[in-house]
């Protein structure tokens, strides 16, 4: 052996991290075995992809538990969680209550980020500068979203059909065309975890019918639409009243573009603090146009919108990530919390279908609450509340107006799992801080510890709440320096502000 091999046994490693006999066996039994840590860092199983520990599930066997007879389509007519008139009525106690929201809402950020960052001495003006820039290109208050993520771009030259220049329909198989599809995605930035799975009796549950008031697109006149699948046609439309899914459109991609993975860790800063959120808005604008005209000319046809579903249960079922703490995303064990603005495509290209996963992720969130101590406002469940059927929105199912009542539900029922609380969220200028500090956000950067940890965190769970306690002082997920110092740290600054080693496929 070459004498700059450590010699460390995996015991002996187990046991200077404190852990017991019987942890040391239970690790035994489902660890790699690597002889030294030179070995083990030359590993394959060390590689930060879609490991080894990450295990397929059958079609529709997630790790959350589902009732089916709650799950339906739901009616969000009079739901917004980022309209601000709509969400001001619909608060509990009203508009007064609402602006006094808003005011707590402020406070506790800056208390947060003092905890943080006891130094910082708060934004300046070019902080306010980047973070308003996003700003201006988002939302409703530009042409970079405005059509381009709701229900289809318009263009003045489309895509040409194959028919149209003379050539044949696309043919490929249903693994080709997937791995066409994630080439594409790759290049017009979404991805790389992408998942396709199928439309079908159980699965249509998770497109809204009737969509809340659109403001991702910007124009009203999107809003409060009923969706339907619609068996007559071939190619979706919309008018004033709905928008039409063909039937024939069962294969769906699930996806998502990726956060700034050093700049949201600064989302506490109170800069004007949604500035990643709205770069991800433009950003999978564009992408959603491109791969719309890409699907077009193939000769074949898409479907997609910000407010036609939520993307968790697209997520779950097709194996981009596990149901998290955080309730409102996906955990991804490759990215952690750093998947941004979804991408759902309903499409007639027959595709490969990929399956649901066990990683452990959602099994770790139970002893670790990262998030919800991040969170300034308690919008997550903390630590010691476990997975339940409750609102968390202080909201009764048996008002719920498809239920026969007549409030607005701010969650989903049908599964049990944690859930944001979307009142005391929606709006709080936090810039994403529980994402931004999930432990599994740890860059792969082919450290074979990262690896390691989760791939123990998904096979032996007994050792969750060290490495929940390991995290804490380790800091996996967090950005330690204040968030002046993004801008003096050029090894932060990567390409749409996403590490390159977290784009691999």
């Amino acid at each position: 052996m070459f004498k700059f091999h450590s010699t460390v046994s995996r015991r002996d490693f187990m046991k200077g991290l404190g852990l017991g006999v019987a942890g040391i066996g239970a690790a035994s039994a489902t660890a790699p075995v690597f002889h030294d840590l030179d070995e083990a860092a030359s590993s394959p199983k060390a590689v930060l992809k879609r490991g080894w520990y990450v295990k397929e599930r059958d079609y529709g066997d997630l790790t959350i538990e589902l009732d089916w007879s709650l799950i339906k389509r739901r009616d969000l007519r009079g739901y917004s969680n980022w309209d601000f008139p709509t969400l001001m009525f619909s608060y509990p106690g009203g508009p007064q209550a609402f602006q006094q929201h808003l005011h707590d809402q402020a406070t506790a950020v800056t208390a947060k980020a003092k905890e943080i960052w006891p130094n910082y001495k708060g934004p300046t003006t070019r902080d306010y500068a980047l973070s308003n820039s996003f700003w201006a290109s988002a939302y409703s208050n530009s042409g970079y979203v405005l059509n381009a993520n709701q229900f289809g771009m318009k263009t003045t030259a489309p895509a040409p059909r194959p028919q149209d220049i003379s050539m044949p329909v696309w043919q490929g198989t249903p693994e080709e065309n997937t791995a066409m599809i994630r080439a594409v995605f790759s290049l017009v930035g979404l991805g790389p975890m992408i998942g396709t799975t199928m439309l079908d009796e159980k699965t249509q549950n998770f497109i809204w019918e009737y969509n809340g008031k659109g403001v991702t697109g910007g124009d009203p006149q999107y809003g409060n639409k009923r969706i339907i699948i619609d068996p007559d046609i071939s190619e979706s439309y919309s008018n004033d009243t709905s928008f039409h899914i063909p039937t024939s459109h069962k294969y769906v991609i699930a996806t998502h573009n990726l956060s700034c993975d050093e700049y949201i860790r600064t989302g506490l800063s109170g800069a004007g603090p949604y500035g990643t959120e709205e770069m991800s808005y433009a950003r999978v604008a564009y992408a959603k146009s491109i791969v719309e005209q890409f699907i077009r000319g193939l000769g074949y046809n898409v479907a997609y919108g910000h407010d036609l579903q939520a993307a968790t249960p697209w997520d779950i079922w097709s194996g981009v990530g596990e149901h998290c703490r955080m309730g409102q995303i996906t955990g991804s064990p490759e990215l952690g919390g750093l998947m941004r603005t979804h991408a759902v495509f309903y499409t007639d290209l027959p595709l490969e279908i990929t399956k649901p996963i066990d990683a452990g992720f959602a099994k770790f969130c139970e002893t670790c609450g990262t998030c919800a101590d991040t969170c300034p406002v308690g919008a997550i469940s903390p630590r010691g509340v476990d997975r339940n059927w409750d609102s968390n929105c202080g909201q009764d199912w048996a008002n719920d107006k498809q239920a026969g009542g007549n409030e607005v539900m701010y969650n989903m029922p049908g599964f049990k799992g944690w859930r944001c609380n979307s009142f005391a969220c929606a709006f709080t200028p936090c810039g994403s801080a529980c994402k931004g500090n999930c432990p599994f956000n740890t860059i792969a950067d082919g450290s074979f510890v990262h690896s390691i940890v989760k791939s123990t965190v998904a096979t032996t769970p007994i050792f969750n709440s060290f490495f929940t306690s390991m995290e804490g002082v380790l800091h996996y997920g967090k950005q330690d320096k204040d968030p002046e110092t993004w801008w003096s740290n050029p090894d932060a600054w990567h390409i749409y502000g996403t590490n390159p080693n977290n784009l691999h496929q």
